[in-house]
């Protein structure tokens, strides 16, 4: 009986578990603000923004988009269903509990991939050639999670008329606020993941630190990952772990000591051909 009871008791143990982790591993529903541009009135005149309550269903693979019901308030055109293999978009603070107060923030853009014209960029270009895979919807994302746990923006594409996106690339960062004392190093998180079943995903990438304050801005650091190059541009005590960026995508920056100058806004840039996502 003893023996049994322990077995009992172990097999409860077991299933809280497992009902726990697939309770926080699940993914959200997402309200967004679509917003783009309207036409332009001529005279090279810029149309004015509009916005749009949009809904994003993640998956992390494939699933029937039918079966998911639409809110009344939105727009059924505006309803998509994103594909997220790595993840990202499952973290808990995107995902708050049912009838919490505090949402996430998201908004979604269109978005049109072209080649950089940056030294440390144009290398992943190089041919002049755009591959048929351009040839398709593809549309920007950021969001941010409950208490700025987490920064995330995500470039996804869609075949033309389909509601079915993946995500290409997505660029996050757990560090959306750091403090330090003067002389201190400071971490400044950054990581990307790239599909590896997209084409893009196997002709390189570059990563571009820039700093901004007041109007004024610098490149701290940029790294051009298919040719192993760092551009001149480098401040002298910024890094970068480069075996972390090549074998886990880890971009972040490392400043060695913290001085006065360093204070202000950071911009973590991730660049596939064709293709940029930032936080």
């Amino acid at each position: 009986m003893t023996n049994f009871s322990t077995i009992y008791k172990l097999s409860v143990v077991a299933l809280t578990f497992l009902l726990v982790e697939a309770s926080t591993s699940s993914c959200p529903v997402l309200e967004c603000w679509f917003v783009q541009e309207k036409a332009g009135r001529g005279g090279g005149l810029t149309g004015a923004t509009t916005q749009e309550k949009s809904l994003l269903h993640i998956q992390t693979d494939s699933h029937d988009a039918a079966s998911q019901k639409t809110p009344t308030d939105i727009n059924p055109e505006r309803v998509y269903f994103v594909t997220d293999p790595a993840a990202t978009l499952c973290h808990h603070s995107l995902n708050p509990p049912r009838g919490s107060v505090k949402k996430p923030q998201c908004e979604i853009n269109p978005f049109l991939p072209q080649p950089s014209s940056l030294t440390w960029v144009a290398s992943l270009t190089d041919s002049a050639l755009s591959p048929i895979y351009l040839d398709a919807e593809w549309f920007s994302s950021a969001f941010q999670g409950l208490n700025e746990q987490l920064g995330i923006s995500t470039i996804t594409r869609a075949p033309t008329g389909s509601k079915e996106h993946n995500v290409i690339l997505s660029v996050t960062s757990k560090t959306l606020s750091v403090k330090s004392r003067l002389g201190e190093p400071v971490l400044l998180d950054c990581g990307f993941w790239a599909d590896p079943s997209s084409p893009l995903s196997g002709s390189g990438f570059a990563v571009e630190w820039r700093y901004q304050f007041r109007g004024n801005g610098r490149v701290v650091v940029a790294y051009d990952g298919k040719r192993d190059r760092l551009a001149d541009t480098q401040e002298e005590g910024a890094m970068l772990d480069f075996d972390g960026l090549h074998k886990k995508g880890n971009a972040s920056l490392i400043l060695q000591e913290a001085k006065v100058r360093h204070s202000g806004t950071y911009i973590c840039s991730v660049y596939l051909p064709y293709l940029l996502a930032q936080v």
